[in-house]
């Protein structure tokens, strides 16, 4: 028997030093030395940019909960040791983006990239294409903004300003000969000289080192609670890749337009943005804008709990990742720990500096955002970490998610009083008809039989039997009459008034308010 297990995992946690020069912090701090299982984290100085620090733990195991626990233990201590070495030089360790003194200039955004080893070349390639896939879904969960400045709602503001990520191309066969030929057909093509250039990469493999894939879309985190739950959710995707691989089998090919389409969404409004769905035909983009990508990420991490009930996850590890997907249906606004760094800054500039570098270094699963939610909602905390502990005992799929999100979207608000984005075809608010059906004074006047033989231009089709006249030849016009009532039922049955005859129900011989009455309403009464 052959258990397929996790990938090894090279992880960078990428922070600001914001008072003093990043080398002289480095230089003066007292690094703790890593356990026998570890080897020791790659520091660089300004980089990926000044006054940036970039935390490299290469080929990382993390396939286990104490795993994890050592590693992010380790990570934990030896960003502690930086932050006393910029409290001696009176300045502060804190994550990229978060603007300190509204006074200083905007502080430069960053990335925490990831590096997953593969063991051959067929594992690459589905791999490649699974984060491919999923990318969109990936830059929503983990998009971050400026924090301490104006109200930012995009979705990250990192790939929204850069030219340096472009989206991930489908990765036909693999191996090294292929990837030379795919840079080449990009380079021919589209201009793409580099493939790290892709928010998902393959690296070929070298005699030092196996095959891997490079991950450029995740933004640098507050806390390193989000970094564990987003590394988790990587770690999955591999392994989930793995098992495919193993299997035999390939990852679909979706069209390059819904990659792009997506991702640019994903890029703008974050978990608001409106996913296209492959496969179906649309009217605008060619696609089905049916699918918010809460929900995808919802799907997404429901597809994963085999993979995350494998690699020993708990509910309060995935945290970061359910409270923003998952508190909308338990009544709650979702919530990440940039909304909580958001507030304090907003609210107390002063406490900005000290909270910020207290989550950075705060290794415990849930971190801040599960004392936030004990102090507002602990039983619906509760709830949503006992229905997800539960599914990863399980370790199968939940099929509690329904198949679309069932919350009115940006671009059918109308029909939230019952009122349809198309003309004629619903009630307007107020149980109304809709001025493309049957309308109120028409239906009155020909109630009253005021034009004999005539047709309705608002959509009646005609009169009604003209008894009120005294027309002796009723069949002959009630033949007539049948057409004009079924004109009116394919405007819709609710306000073409009863089936077989062309008089409006009840409903609809009340007058609008505001309108004056009709004469023949006038004389009845």
């Amino acid at each position: 028997m052959t258990k397929v297990g996790p990938t090894r995992h090279s992880l960078t946690k990428t922070v600001a030093v914001s008072g003093a020069d990043v080398g002289a912090v480095l230089g003066g701090a007292r690094l703790p030395a890593p356990p026998y299982s570890l080897q020791a984290p790659e520091i660089v100085p300004d980089a990926p940019g000044p006054g940036l620090l970039s935390i490299r733990f290469p080929d990382a195991w993390l396939g286990t909960s104490a795993a994890r626990d050592e590693v992010y233990g380790h990570l934990a201590d030896v960003l502690t040791a930086l932050a006393a070495s910029a409290h001696t030089r009176r300045a502060t360790l804190h994550a990229p983006g978060v603007q300190l003194d509204a006074d200083d200039p905007r502080p430069p955004l960053a990335g925490d990239p990831h590096a997953m080893l593969t063991v051959d070349d067929a594992e690459q390639e589905v791999l490649v294409n699974l984060l491919r896939r999923h990318s969109p879904t990936l830059i929503a969960l983990t998009g971050r903004v400026r924090i301490g400045g104006p109200a930012d709602r995009v979705g990250s503001r990192r790939l929204l300003e850069s030219r340096e990520h472009l989206a991930t191309r489908y990765l036909a066969a693999p191996g090294a000969r292929y990837l030379e030929h795919y840079r080449g057909e990009l380079r021919r093509r589209e201009g793409i000289s580099d493939l790290l250039r892709m928010d998902v990469a393959p690296v070929a493999a070298r005699p030092d080192a196996p095959a891997a894939v490079v991950i450029r879309c995740i933004d640098a985190q507050v806390s390193l609670t989000d970094l564990r739950a987003q590394a988790l959710l990587l770690d999955a995707l591999a392994l989930k890749a793995r098992r495919m691989a193993a299997k035999g089998l390939r990852e679909t090919a979706v069209p390059q337009r819904v990659i792009d389409t997506n991702r640019t969404r994903a890029v703008a409004e974050g978990l608001r943005a409106q996913f296209v769905t492959p496969g179906r035909q649309g009217a605008d983009a060619g696609e089905n804008t049916d699918t918010s990508a809460r929900l995808a990420g919802r799907r997404l991490l429901r597809e994963l709990v085999p993979e995350l009930a494998l690699l020993e996850a708990t509910a309060l590890e995935l945290l970061p990742l359910l409270a923003p997907l998952e508190l909308p249906d338990l009544g709650l606004r979702p919530l990440r720990t940039q909304d909580l760094l958001g507030r304090t800054g907003g609210r107390h500039p002063v406490r900005l500096r000290d909270q910020a570098e207290a989550e950075l270094c705060d290794p415990r699963p849930g971190g801040a955002l599960r004392e936030a939610l004990r102090e507002t909602s602990p039983g619906r905390l509760e709830l949503l970490l006992a229905n997800w502990d539960g599914f990863l005992a399980e370790g199968a799929v939940p099929t509690d998610l329904p198949a679309e999100d069932d919350r009115p979207r940006r671009t059918d608000r109308g029909n939230r009083h019952g009122r349809s984005s198309q003309g004629g075809q619903g009630a307007d608010r107020g149980g109304r008809p809709d001025r493309g059906g049957q309308s109120d004074r028409g239906g009155q006047r020909n109630r009253q039989g005021g034009r004999p033989g005539g047709a309705n231009g608002r959509g009646t089709g005609g009169n009604t039997n003209g008894n009120t006249n005294g027309n002796t030849n009723g069949n002959t016009d009630n033949d007539h009459n049948s057409g004009g009532n079924r004109g009116a039922e394919r405007h819709g049955n609710a306000h073409g008034g009863n089936r077989g005859s062309g008089r409006p129900d009840r409903r609809q011989q009340r007058p609008r308010p505001g309108r004056p009455a009709d004469r023949t309403d006038r004389r009845e009464s």
